[in-house]
């Protein structure tokens, strides 16, 4: 596995393959819509708390995005993988990591 503290960290934080951190940028995004939807009909939290939790969703996020480059990276290094696979899960990230970015934006213009 991973030799370096950026590896045993991505570990720690659940992000251990790219498998994984492709997985955990999907419940990212499932997590911010259950919890906008969840606010929207029966209001649980204030408006910090809503933000607060959407922020929060999307720094894990990045994190997720950073793990599976680290992780996409190595694999190409060690076992030749093809770099095709790696961009397109960039990609997949990125549009995902969007998706929430647009999510927050909305939180923001819904409740000023």
């Amino acid at each position: 596995m991973a030799t370096g503290t950026a590896g045993k960290l991505l570990i720690r934080l659940g992000l251990s393959s790219t498998n994984r951190s492709i997985f955990m940028l999907l419940l990212v995004w499932l997590l911010n819509v259950v919890w906008l939807a969840t606010n929207y009909f029966w209001r649980i939290a204030t408006v910090q708390v809503l933000v607060g939790v959407q922020v929060l969703l999307l720094v894990y996020g990045a994190l997720a995005l950073v793990a599976y480059v680290y992780w996409g990276i190595r694999q190409v290094r060690e076992q030749d993988a093809p770099y095709a696979g790696v961009l397109v899960g960039i990609i997949v990230a990125i549009t995902l990591l969007y998706l929430n970015v647009n999510l927050l934006q909305y939180v923001l213009k819904l409740f000023s």
